[in-house]
């Protein structure tokens, strides 16, 4: 009896999973200065938001004028899908796109926010990077979301722009508080966030639009956890950066 060896070949796409934080600094983009293989480096904007030629500018952290443009704010395609810019860690490249597709859960709890952005998909540009950003972590580029180890916001802004990690959403936690029912909270964090965005960026249209992102888009869910995989960056995100 003539014997068949029979040779199986599993195949398996590699799941890469992390979480995301988020942040908005007023900084120079890390990519504007140092490239990782790039070609390109990340745009830079000057105070009043013109794009800045002179990529030896200091960063506005640094006491120079160079600063994060303001259309690398979010840019929502559909309800289940949106662009950004963020923060990796080294030595990932810059200006490389990472695609994130929540799994509606959080790092620290899982509430309703978390639930309601399963499976909506952000697709991020890389223009920063960060020795303090982990392997597994994107840091998601949001005004009003925190401003982390360095604030150059105040020589632009002028305005309370909540805790330094977390900006308004962790103040909106402490606010609205974990004793009540999911649909409260869910609710409550994402209309107290709203208020908070409206009261500090009125008058400044764009930075709010970046804002409400996160209340809206984003579910008001923190430290969301998600799976991903590098893409090819879509037209628009490499035309901004």
């Amino acid at each position: 009896m003539k014997k068949v060896l029979l040779l199986v070949v599993l195949s398996y796409t590699l799941c890469l999973k992390g979480f995301a934080t988020t942040f908005w600094d007023c900084c120079k983009p890390s990519c504007s200065t140092y490239n990782f293989g790039n070609e390109n480096l990340a745009r830079q904007c000057d105070v009043n938001m013109n794009i800045l030629k002179d990529y030896s500018a200091k960063s506005l952290c640094e006491g120079g004028s160079a600063t994060t443009c303001i259309d690398h704010i979010p840019t929502v395609v559909n309800d289940t899908l949106a662009y950004a810019f963020g923060a990796v860690s080294v030595p990932r490249p810059c200006g490389k796109c990472f695609q994130l597709t929540f799994t509606g859960k959080g790092k620290y709890e899982t509430t309703l926010n978390h639930e309601n952005l399963k499976g909506k998909k952000l697709i991020v540009i890389a223009s920063n990077f960060g020795y303090d950003v982990i392997s597994e972590q994107i840091d998601i580029l949001i005004p009003g979301s925190g401003v982390g180890i360095f604030n150059g916001c105040d020589n632009i802004l002028g305005t309370d722009l909540g805790d330094r990690y977390g900006g308004f959403l962790s103040v909106c936690e402490n606010e609205v508080g974990w004793s009540k029912t999911d649909e409260e909270i869910y609710e409550e964090r994402k209309e107290c966030l709203r208020k908070k965005c409206n009261a500090a960026f009125s008058g400044k249209s764009t930075f709010l639009k970046g804002c409400l992102f996160q209340a809206d888009w984003m579910e008001a869910a923190k430290y969301p956890l998600f799976e991903y995989e590098e893409v090819d960056c879509p037209a628009e995100l490499k035309a901004k950066y």
